[in-house]
């Protein structure tokens, strides 16, 4: 597995804070003006540093007690890839989906581009159903 370099290994520790703490004010520093983010669960792609903290802000709301944490990486050059398991409890409407008070645990992968020291494009892959599944809207 290709080693993680101490610059990028920073960066990707301080997004995820910024996803576990809601540090809105971090976003200019982390994230790229031009930057794109896809998650599967949420209804359009999230474009830019505004658009991103809109979409942080509606995913802290949705879950208060949202929590990711990394569990391994690599990378070559700025591509991370990154395995991490997140926490929460469905408190709040989160990608047009009512709140169920259920409590969810997801595992995933994301892909994430960085260059000049700020977080670029992030792709997240994680099974929708099983999200599905834990607050409610379908059955197991």
């Amino acid at each position: 597995m290709p080693e993680v370099t101490a610059e990028v290994e920073n960066v990707i520790r301080d997004y995820e804070s910024l996803w576990n703490e809601g540090n809105y004010a971090e976003i200019p520093a982390l994230v790229a003006d031009s930057f794109v983010l896809q998650d599967p669960s949420y209804p359009e792609t999230v474009r830019g540093r505004d658009s991103f903290e809109t979409y942080l802000r509606e995913l802290r709301e949705g879950f208060p007690d949202f929590h990711v944490e990394i569990e391994d990486m690599a990378t070559s050059g700025g591509k991370v890839m990154a395995k991490w398991t997140m926490t929460g409890t469905h408190e709040g409407e989160f990608a047009e989906i009512p709140p169920t008070g259920n409590s969810v645990e997801l595992e995933g992968m994301d892909t994430v581009e960085i260059a000049d020291g700020t977080v670029q494009e992030h792709q997240i892959y994680y099974d929708t159903q099983s999200l599905f599944e834990q607050v409610g809207l379908t059955d197991a």
